[in-house]
């Protein structure tokens, strides 16, 4: 029921001390990410060929889930290196489907430095997470989110798409969601659930200042990172449509609720422009101040008007929002 000392004639031991931080082998991450910690006496590793590098995939099966995760090669992401797709490398899908066909619950975990384009599975797995190349400790931390020890708290810091899109894709391109997309910009889930409520501002003589209520509506302890962003209300404001200004990591026990106070700076209301010289613009208007889960799940939403001249700067002097 443990971890084999043995695994295809190698040693676990040398498998382990294999494991770079950069160079995460489809093998070797996976072992370590176990390391001898095993849910149930039934417990064990099965070997699966996925002809991705010579590399061998370990499935985990247990009568309650089975396990396996997607590794992007490390020369397959960086500076200066392209590729012809974005859908896992080699035969991995294929194994992943063959995993699934058992008909228990499969936990997608992938490895890599990109989003990548997992749609078709990410619909049949239980969950998905994304561990990039998470370092030489990234395994434990991973082990720890799987068996319950923490509740994940990560927010996407790209939009993931669910096709492969030749041209660039942002979440601020538009305030509507993208039907290309699988997962937006700021996206995360936890073991648990979060309500947004009773947002406040305050326009003041350099911004607003906002403040709002967020509750753990579920029953284990987890952090909830709450996402500031900034919208124009027309077509004539030269804004980004949508534009993340502030996040605050919140910890919150079950049942807990907490206060997250914001100040935004009148320079984050402005936009830049070089005709012959550079300037930072703050036009007086109407805005709309959004707080939300993702980019895409806005919760909370208030228009505020900043009254007065127009105002010009050499150079912004804040481009964040400060939130306690």
């Amino acid at each position: 029921g443990r971890l084999p000392a043995v695994i295809d004639g190698m040693p676990v031991r040398k498998y382990l001390f294999q494991l770079d931080c950069s160079h995460m082998d489809w093998c070797d991450a996976v072992l370590f990410l176990f390391d001898g910690r095993v849910p149930d006496e039934g417990a064990c590793f099965e070997l699966g060929y996925c002809y991705a590098k010579g590399k061998r995939c370990i499935g985990y099966k247990t009568d309650a889930r089975s396990f396996i995760d997607g590794f992007d090669n490390v020369m397959l992401c960086g500076e200066n290196r392209d590729r012809k797709s974005l859908r896992l490398p080699g035969q991995q899908e294929q194994y992943v489907e063959e995993l699934i066909k058992t008909g228990k619950p499969v936990v997608l975990v992938l490895f890599g430095g990109r989003a990548q384009v997992v749609s078709g599975l990410a619909e049949k797995c239980a969950a998905v997470i994304q561990a990039w190349y998470p370092g030489e400790e990234g395994g434990r931390a991973v082990a720890d989110i799987l068996y319950g020890k923490v509740s994940p708290s990560a927010k996407l810091s790209v939009s993931y798409p669910n096709q492969e899109i030749h041209e660039p894709v942002c979440y601020n391109f538009s305030a509507e969601q993208d039907a290309r997309i699988q997962w937006p910009f700021g996206y995360g889930l936890t073991y648990t659930t979060f309500e947004y409520s009773d947002l406040k501002t305050k326009v003041t003589d350099d911004g607003v200042k906002l403040s709002f209520e967020i509750k753990n509506t579920g029953e284990v302890a987890a952090d909830e990172i709450a996402q500031i962003y900034l919208s124009p209300t027309s077509d004539n404001q030269t804004l980004r449509p949508i534009q993340l200004q502030g996040f605050k990591r919140v910890s919150l026990q079950p049942g807990e609720s907490k206060t997250v106070s914001v100040r935004l700076f009148e320079d984050q209301f402005g936009f830049y422009t070089h005709d012959g010289e550079r300037r930072w613009n703050i036009q007086p208007g109407q805005y709309i101040v959004k707080v939300g889960a993702s980019s895409a799940d806005i919760r909370l939403q208030e228009t505020v008007t900043l009254s007065g001249e127009a105002l010009v700067k050499p150079i912004r002097e804040h481009y964040f929002a400060v939130c306690q």
